[in-house]
């Protein structure tokens, strides 16, 4: 079943893979006729960054809108696209059967492939436990899609924590295990898989049925609520009996692998303790989270002088404070001027952000609070960027700007604690005061900086 994203074709071929979508979803009774103009309006206003929800074509305005979208829909491109489609599945397909209507419709989609496949044997073919491999007749044997949607319904899970639930497992399968190379690129926005161990676009079809019942036991056990837990159990698991699910419910919590986060973890490195009231939200806090995970932190972050200009006039300066989350005035000590030499690129701003969440106490909207304005699904798209040129100007020279007065303040770029860093800040403040007693200048004067905008 071929589906992922990335190698593009002809306009013609493009115009073809977009009809062919919209014929799926409409096969699949997720988009009606009348539906179709409000569906475009919705691809052409993510395009533009502008997404309006729910927002109806009615009134004085219908004729001009309509015009509009016949001329821009054809130029939205596939992943912005791809998105809307996705945004349909998740509000309108049933949670009993979110995945295997995601599979039909993302089949249209052309293979990429790009790079060698691994020569190293899955270890996900092996069982882990006596209870991986399905004991249900052949016949009977549950899909991985088919394993997923029922846990959705039994768990009445979102169908956009669905397709997350799915797009984790395909991204985890597509490691290469012990080979050179890397982890497939996860598409937050699309909840597809490119490269991998396979050398082209990861499927669900591609995982081996086993660890996607292991995968999901783990979920059951670590994601769900105990009232929720049994009844899950039960119908996901039905081709064994309740003495052998509680049995594989305890084996599969002792298997040795690397530690995954759980999604409650995952929401707490972006928004800490809060309570999220509509799944949209926490699928936006689980995006954000993937992204993070997914940057890379690998790359040289020694200066590039030059690299580009920054212009205060926008965005502004940041006004808040860089040295405590919760901080909003900045400090005397930053009032600094940070100058209009801009010397990181975009794939080293992504990194120092990932590596200064992952390594301080500082959650991801504390970071982003900072920017001056950022919204959270700026900031994630920021980061689901690659590369030295790509990424939004505003995030990147916000993230730049907040980054350049921790190195001016001698506070690591690359993160530690609150407390740490005002241990640094007390030593520099009496290393700068005994200079200036020693050379009889006034402390004050020298510690005054300026700054522009």
């Amino acid at each position: 079943m071929p589906y992922p994203v990335v190698t593009y074709g002809t306009a013609d071929s493009e115009v073809r893979v977009k009809e062919q979508l919209i014929m799926k979803l409409q096969d699949n009774g997720l988009l009606s006729n009348e539906e179709l103009p409000q569906f475009k309006y919705n691809a052409v206003a993510f395009f533009n960054k502008q997404r309006v929800g729910h927002q109806q074509l009615r009134g004085q305005d219908r004729r001009f809108l309509q015009r509009f979208i016949e001329e821009k829909f054809s130029e939205v491109p596939r992943p912005d696209f791809v998105h809307t489609v996705v945004d349909q599945i998740e509000k309108r397909a049933p949670n009993n059967r979110c995945i295997q209507v995601y599979e039909d419709i993302m089949s249209v989609l052309p293979r990429n492939e790009q790079q060698l496949a691994s020569t190293k044997a899955n270890p996900h073919r092996n069982p882990r436990t006596p209870f991986s491999i399905s004991r249900a007749t052949p016949g009977s044997i549950k899909s991985n899609a088919q394993l997923i949607d029922t846990l959705a319904s039994a768990a009445n899970l979102h169908p956009a924590t669905a397709t997350m639930l799915r797009g984790e497992i395909v991204w985890s399968d597509s490691h290469p295990w012990g080979a050179r190379g890397s982890l497939g690129m996860f598409d937050t926005r699309s909840k597809l898989v490119s490269g991998g161990r396979l050398g082209r676009d990861h499927m669900l079809s591609d995982v081996p049925n086993n660890y996607v019942r292991d995968r999901l036991m783990n979920f059951i056990n670590t994601e769900l609520d105990e009232s929720r837990q049994e009844n899950a159990r039960r119908v996901v698991f039905s081709d064994l009996t309740p003495a052998e699910i509680e049995q594989y419910s305890k084996l599969i919590m002792e298997v040795p692998e690397e530690k995954r986060k759980t999604e409650n973890e995952r929401i707490a490195q972006i928004a800490g303790d809060g309570t999220f009231l509509e799944a949209h939200e926490r699928g936006d806090i689980l995006n954000q989270a993937l992204a993070l995970e997914n940057v890379d932190k690998t790359v040289d972050l020694t200066p590039r002088s030059g690299f580009a200009f920054r212009d205060y006039h926008y965005p502004r300066g940041i006004k808040y404070s860089v040295i405590e989350p919760g901080l909003n005035e900045p400090t005397p000590e930053e009032d600094a001027n940070t100058g209009t030499d801009i010397d990181r690129d975009c794939g080293q701003i992504r990194a120092m952000i990932a590596i200064f969440i992952t390594n301080t106490e500082w959650t991801a909207d504390q970071f982003r609070l900072k920017l001056s304005g950022v919204k959270r699904q700026e900031l994630t798209r920021f980061l689901e960027e690659e590369g030295p040129w790509k990424g939004d100007d505003k995030v990147f020279e916000l993230a730049w700007e907040f980054f350049k007065k921790r190195e001016m303040l001698g506070l690591p770029i690359t993160g530690t604690n609150t407390s740490e860093d005002s241990r640094i800040l007390q030593e520099r403040d009496a290393n700068t005061t005994k200079h200036s007693s020693d050379n009889g200048n006034n402390t004050n004067a020298a510690r005054k900086r300026t700054r522009r905008g």
